[in-house]
Parts: C-alpha cells; structure tokens; sequence
C-alpha cells in the first residue's frame, strides 16, 4: 500500500520525480558489499582492499574477519583461511565471536581476542604439538605469549623444528613455514608506514 502511494505521488508530480531521481544514489552492479569484523567496507577501507585484490583476486561479498596483528583472516565465523598483511585499518576491531566462539564455550583458546575456530585449533596442535587454552596474543612475526604477558616463544620456530616431522597445520602452518605453494605464501616488508607484500612473486605497497 505504501508502494502505491509513493508511485501515485511520483506520476503526479514529474518535477518532484526528476528530483528524486536527481538526489538519489544509483546502485551498480559494480558495487560492493564486504564486512569485514561487522563493518561495511567504504572509503579509505574499500580503497585498501581493491589493493589487496590486486595480488590476491576479488574477494566475493560477504562477511569476513580480519586481526590486524597478526594479518589472520577468514570468512565470518569460520577459522583461518590465510594471512593477509598485518596493521591494515579493515573494518572495525576483531570481535570474540568471529569465528562463531566468543564465550570460551567452543574451544576457550583465544588469540588477540578471538575465540579460535576448532579447525585453527587442530592446525595448531599440529603445528606446535599442544594447544593450552586461554587468552594469548601473537604478533605477525609469530612471537607469543599470554595475553598481557612477555613473549614465550616464536612459531617460526616451532613450526620450523617440526617440519622435518611431516607436521602440517593448514593456513598456520603456510603462513609460519610456507608449507604451501607459492600461490599460499607472502612476504612482507613494513617501514611503519609502507608495508609492502610479494604474493606469487607479484610485489604491491599499502600506505597505512
């Protein structure tokens, strides 16, 4: 009914449908609707992601997560799925409940504040051998602790020192030793300013 009304009052009056039209944004095919930790990406947001995309592909609209200190990312409320580089401003800050945890019930290992996904945990134990749970932090040159604590150890490593094991831990594992091919690994190089990333051998610069 609200549906008639409006097109009744736009057929009798042109010159407020030429206005309405005037005023309002078009929508095109090429618009974008990504999340990334709950926020729609726009501006300055959109703009570092479009650069991203150059070296790892259009990312499909969606949900996503993203820890800007580890540069972890995956689909909203699924587990890790790659690194993208650290310190980007993505979105809003990493919620709890990212990858469908957020209470300590799914599996009570949080990292930088998430509850990790059970996959991540299993990719872990692979990687490390044991997973504690609790509340840790890891920074994206792989050092860790617990959360407000000094560092404890390095998952470069430990990932390193088991390798030669046949131990693998999925997106962790590629990220810590570069298990993966070269279309899974990225290296990264940061000013404080500038980070600079090489994926599959296609090199590309983010201004923070």
């Amino acid at each position: 009914m609200r549906t008639a009304f409006f097109l009744l009052a736009l057929v009798a009056s042109p010159v407020a449908a030429q206005q309405e039209r005037h005023q309002a944004p078009k929508q095109t095919s090429e618009a974008r609707k990504v999340r990334f930790n709950n926020r729609l990406l726009e501006g300055a947001d959109l703009a570092t992601l479009e650069r991203l995309e150059r070296s790892i592909g259009r990312l499909d609209d969606g949900a996503y997560w993203y820890d800007p200190r580890t540069g972890a990312a995956g689909r909203w409320g699924g587990p890790t799925l790659g690194f993208l580089p650290p310190g980007l401003t993505l979105g809003g800050p990493l919620p709890a409940d990212a990858s469908g945890g957020g209470q300590g019930m799914l599996t009570g290992v949080f990292i930088n504040g998430r509850e990790l996904h059970p996959i991540d945990v299993a990719g872990l134990q692979q990687l490390l051998g044991q997973v504690m749970p609790g509340r840790w932090w890891v920074d994206a040159q792989g050092n860790y602790g617990l959360e407000g604590g000094p560092p404890l150890g390095n998952l470069v490593l430990l990932a390193q020192s088991r390798r030669s094991s046949g131990s693998g831990g999925g997106a962790w594992s590629k990220r810590y030793e570069g298990a993966g091919g070269p279309r899974d690994t990225m290296n990264m190089a940061s000013d404080g300013t500038n980070t600079c990333f090489n994926v599959a051998g296609r090199a590309d610069c983010i201004s923070r």
